[in-house]
Formats: C-alpha cells, sequence, structure tokens
C-alpha cells in the first residue's frame, strides 16, 4: 500500500489537480468533497483537510469540528476524470485530531482490536457481491400521492422483446446472453490497476434480468469494507457513463430472487488459519470455528439490523429465504463451510449468508466478526448441522432439527437487536447506535406510509 510521501509524488510528477476526499456516513452512502492539488500536503495526513461543514452528514458534533484524514492506503486515480486521484478518509475531530465515534471506518478498527486483543492476527473478509445493471430505469418522483410509479428497462429481461433471451435463471450463462461480460471485465480492470483491489472472480447473476455477480479477494475486516465501497463505486460510475444505472437495492424486480451479499470470513493467528483442522472429519473445520458458527446462530437475529438494514432487504428474504442453521451444503442455511476441497488451510472459510448489498460494509462486516469472537469467547456449540435441502422441509421437520428464523422484517430485526446487544459492547458507539437506529424507524415508518403497486391492485375493489 502507498505511503503519503508516495501518494504526493505521484500527485506532483503526474501533474494532478484535484484530490477527490470521500467519506461514508452512518447509512453507507459515499459522499465526497475536492480540493485542488496545491491546497493538499503532506499536513492533511497528520492534521486532516477543513473543507465544508462535514457536519451536514453526521449531525451535531459535541467536540469540535469535523475534518477529513485521508487514508494513504485508500489511494488511487479515478479513471473516468481528469486529473483526479481520491482517498477515503477517516473523520476526526479537531483540534484535538481524535476519532469521530459515528465514523463507520472506526467501528472497523475497534473491532480489529478486540480481534487482536484475542491473540488474534487478522480477521479477514472476501465479500460475494450480487447487483443489477440496467439500460434505463424512471421513477415518478414528482407525484407520489398519485400513486407507485417506476419503470425498469433491462436488456436482459423477459418483457425485453429480443428472442436471445427468455431463461428462468441466469446463473453462469454463457455469452451472447451474458451480454454485460465486458462491463464486468472493465469493472474488475479498474479495481485493479487504479484502486489495488483484486478481483477473484466475476460471472452473471442468478437472476436473469442482467445481474450481475462479482467477488473481491480477501483482505482485512477495514480494507474489505473499503474494497466494496469502491467496488459500488466504479460500478455506478462507468454504468453511468455507458448511459445506463446500476442498483445495489436487494429486490428490485418481485419476480426475481435478488441481490445478495455473501461474506467469507477467517481468522488468522500469524500464518495459521484458525477456522483449519484437518482432523474434522465433517469439513475439516476446527473446534474455534465451529464456536465462530456458534456466535453467528445465536446472534443471527440482531444481525440482520445491520446485514438486512432495508425495509426491501425483507422483499428478497422472503423470495430466497435463508434459516438460522449451518452446514457444509448450499442448502438454505445462514452459515455455510465450504468443503468442495479438502486440505485447502488457507483457503478454509466460514460463510456468513445472510447479508446483502444495501449494507453498510464497515458496520455489517464488523458486527459479523464481532458475533463469531464472541462465540469464540464463550465457546458457543453451534449444535449439529443441517444438510437436508432446509426449504424442502416442512414447519415440523426444522423445529425437531432445531433451525430457527430470520426476522421478517425492518421493525422485526429492530426488537431482535435490542433484546441481544451486549455482545456489541465497545465496538458500536452510543452516538452511531442512537442515530443508526433512528434512521431504521424512519425508513419503516416511511415504508408503511406509502402504498404500494400491489396493494393498489389487491385492494381497490373491496
Amino acid at each position: 500500500m502507498p505511503t503519503p510521501e508516495e501518494a504526493l509524488e505521484f500527485i506532483n510528477v503526474n501533474n494532478t489537480k484535484w484530490i477527490d476526499l470521500q467519506f461514508i456516513d452512518i447509512s453507507g452512502r459515499l459522499n465526497r468533497t475536492t480540493v485542488h492539488a496545491r491546497e493538499f500536503t503532506a499536513d492533511a495526513f497528520v492534521n486532516g483537510v477543513q473543507c465544508g461543514n462535514i457536519q451536514d452528514s453526521f449531525g451535531w458534533s459535541q467536540d469540535g469540528e469535523l475534518v477529513l484524514r485521508p487514508d494513504p492506503d485508500t489511494f488511487g486515480r479515478v479513471p473516468w476524470e481528469a486529473n483526479t486521484v481520491r482517498f477515503i478518509c477517516d473523520v476526526v475531530v479537531a483540534p484535538k485530531m481524535e476519532r469521530f465515534l459515528k465514523d463507520p471506518r472506526y467501528v472497523a478498527e475497534r473491532v480489529t482490536v478486540n480481534a487482536k486483543a484475542m491473540g488474534l492476527t487478522e480477521a479477514s473478509i472476501s465479500p460475494e457481491m450480487e447487483f443489477y445493471i440496467f439500460d434505463a430505469v424512471s421513477v415518478d418522483k414528482m407525484t407520489p400521492g398519485r400513486g407507485p410509479n417506476y419503470l425498469i428497462d433491462a436488456r436482459e429481461a423477459p418483457w425485453n422483446p429480443s428472442p436471445l433471451w427468455g431463461a428462468k435463471n441466469g446463473a453462469f450463462i454463457g455469452q451472447p446472453y451474458d451480454s454485460l461480460y465486458s462491463a464486468r471485465n472493465q469493472v474488475s480492470d479498474v479495481l485493479e490497476d487504479n484502486f489495488r483491489f483484486f478481483v477473484q472472480s466475476h460471472f452473471h447473476g442468478r437472476s436473469p434480468s442482467s445481474q450481475q455477480s462479482i467477488t473481491l479477494k480477501a483482505n482485512p475486516l477495514r480494507t474489505s469494507a473499503d474494497a466494496t465501497m469502491t467496488a459500488k463505486y466504479v460500478v455506478r460510475n462507468l454504468a453511468f457513463i455507458a448511459n445506463g444505472t446500476s442498483t445495489f437495492m436487494p429486490m428490485p424486480i418481485h419476480t426475481e430472487k435478488g441481490s445478495s451479499l455473501r461474506l467469507w470470513t477467517s481468522l488468522w493467528k500469524g500464518d495459521e488459519n484458525i477456522f483449519y483442522d484437518p482432523t474434522d472429519t465433517y469439513a475439516q473445520v476446527s473446534q474455534n470455528g465451529r464456536y465462530f458458527i456458534g456466535g453467528l446462530i445465536e446472534h443471527a437475529a440482531a444481525l440482520a439490523l445491520f446485514t438486512a438494514p432495508t425495509t426491501n432487504s425483507y422483499k428478497k428474504l422472503l423470495a430466497d429465504p435463508l434459516y438460522i442453521a449451518w452446514s457444509r451444503r448450499s442448502n438454505g442455511s445462514l452459515i455455510r463451510v465450504p468443503f468442495e476441497r479438502r486440505n485447502e488451510k488457507t483457503g478454509k472459510s466460514v460463510v456468513f449468508m445472510g447479508a446483502d448489498p444495501s449494507v453498510n460494509p464497515y458496520l455489517a462486516y464488523s458486527v459479523v466478526i464481532a458475533a463469531g469472537l464472541d462465540g469464540i469467547k464463550r465457546k458457543k456449540d453451534p449444535g449439529d448441522p443441517v444438510d437436508k435441502d432446509i426449504p424442502s422441509m416442512n414447519t415440523k421437520e426444522r423445529k425437531e432439527a432445531g433451525i430457527d428464523y430470520l426476522p421478517s422484517s425492518l421493525i422485526e430485526a429492530i426488537s431482535e437487536f435490542e433484546t441481544d446487544n451486549a455482545f456489541l459492547k465497545g465496538v458500536l458507539s452510543s452516538e452511531l447506535l442512537e442515530d443508526y437506529l433512528a434512521q431504521k424507524m424512519d425508513e419503516q415508518k416511511s415504508h408503511n406510509l406509502r402504498t404500494s403497486a400491489y396493494e393498489f391492485e389487491a385492494y381497490y375493489n373491496v
């Protein structure tokens, strides 16, 4: 990763004019402010850059004014903007330059500190993210009281008149039906060549209407969240440049399964992957790996507030349900321990299947790791794995197998979190949590107030 000196040298040698300073708010939205290169010096990496009233994004700060301190590890050249580089920034409080407690990046750092206090050297995540790229989307925002109205134009959608497409399952489809293969290549090249985040694989998503999937190579917790934010940034901008549009909402098309974000997690002590045990006959998963799974299962319902953080998330979970169980199979379990290959010491992972791409990755990744670490600390037994096809089991069979259900709505996830949050003590500040809960309550209220197209169709003539 570049040092501050190397970043400044690149800026000077390449006659860079503009420095894009990016920061992430509590909801997970990428924000930016831009300064001229002549105003950007080595002091910025120590004392930050004052550029506007950042409290407009975070609310009032009791402790002082907020400034942005660039992280040189996130330095990259923006290929679609002339003479522009970007940094993701920490939000700090001036003049003491202390970390701002509502900064989501700080949450990831606190979890990393907790992991190191347990003797670990790294908590690693490889995100596998699905999203859609459409040709056009139009939404009537001017007259919401008139009724819901949006139109999606996608070249691969079943309503498209082209005879080249008509598949019910889009997973791994080949060209020419995989019409956005070149776009995924371009996204991957920019991520690697401009921002140094490596792509492990990409392919057409499971859903047929122009859904895409990209898997980013494993990185430490905060860096993995940086990579996820950068991937969304690149996808959105390249789609826009090509006169298209992308979305990371979980369920844009109600007849499909929606978009997931699968988190391939591993914990390390030096070069040792503590999830790997070659003597385990089920999936070569260690006892610590099982305890980690136990923590995820115990806190699964509370985690949903961060891993399925929108009202739209629960439409996705209804269309593609997951159950609180673990398995080596891809069978509807919330937790999966892949075992397609034996003796994969460095690749042994515990995969959390229950996130979606609408998350704030700094918060979602942090709470998932924190739940697993709590399981290790408390030696939480995950129970027996379930290798049956869970969706095909009846209610009695699931109950006998000890399989529970995730929350069915955002308000239910909030309720679950309110009764199970002690495992996040010292991870989420009370200031951040208060604002986050207020946002989610407001989202649920706004959702409840809106009449949907289905309601109009179903109840107009009651």
